[in-house]
């Protein structure tokens, strides 16, 4: 299996500080995604111009720089998914590869496609809408349709997978963590903010603001949950000797 330059894929120290990173990463996206959501909406007339409402209550500011941090944020994300990677790169070569093939997906699309454009898009929405409403409602149908949907699909098809593949490596005790740990994934931890956000209100400043964060909490949920839980590098030797023995048995 090409580890891509990855000596010691079981190294306890460098899949820590990966999953702090990650922590760290989701937080620092999670502060992106509320500066781009935190504001009032109303219903637009399309689905496109509905998704980007809340945009002439955006400041300037509150779009470029909850953009830039989204940005850089998600492409740690990205990075620090070779924590999980590592944990079942040793026992699950073939599930490796396709969470890997999914990890480089994710630092493709992620961070400029599909957060850095939420920003992009709700200004130039911003400035339209003042100049001409009609004119506003045909560029948001046409910027959702032919640039954000097609990127967002293709999105899915990478991080989809990864989701599934992580588990069940969890589930099967295909790396040195316990099985239940499975729970530990983005999906379950995005689930508690839409909640959240539907009791708030969607179209309230706060509530718009809390469900955009909700994949941030699902990255941080996962992240924080694998650090909070990781075994010790015992442990971590314990599981490559069994590896082993399974191999030479």
């Amino acid at each position: 299996m090409n580890t891509i330059g990855i000596d010691h894929n079981l190294d306890h120290a460098r899949i820590r500080k990966l999953l702090t990173i990650g922590l760290f990463a989701s937080v620092l996206t999670g502060i992106g995604d509320f500066l781009l959501g935190y504001a009032e909406s109303t219903a637009g007339s399309s689905f496109a111009a509905s998704v980007m409402a809340g945009a002439p209550n955006l400041s300037d500011r509150q779009m470029i720089v909850g953009g830039l941090l989204g940005f850089f944020g998600i492409f740690l994300e990205g990075l620090s998914c070779f924590a999980v990677y590592r944990l079942m790169a040793d026992a699950a070569p073939k599930y490796a590869h396709l969470y890997r093939a999914g990890i480089f997906g994710y630092i493709w699309l992620a961070p400029v496609g599909c957060h850095l454009n939420v920003g992009i898009l709700n200004l130039a929405y911003k400035y339209l809408l003042r100049a001409d409403e009609a004119l506003a409602a045909k560029a948001a149908d046409l910027l959702f349709y032919g640039f954000s949907q097609p990127i967002y699909l293709l999105l899915v098809i990478f991080w989809l997978p990864m989701m599934i593949i992580q588990f069940k490596a969890f589930a099967k005790g295909l790396t040195p963590y316990p099985k239940k740990a499975k729970w530990f994934c983005v999906p379950i931890g995005a689930v508690p903010a839409l909640v959240v956000a539907v009791i708030l209100g969607p179209n309230t400043a706060l509530g718009a603001g809390i469900g955009t964060m909700f994949l941030s909490f699902g990255n941080a949920f996962m992240f924080g949950g694998l650090l909070a839980t990781m075994p010790s590098a015992e442990q971590f030797t314990t599981f490559e000797s069994s590896l082993r023995q399974s191999s030479e048995g």
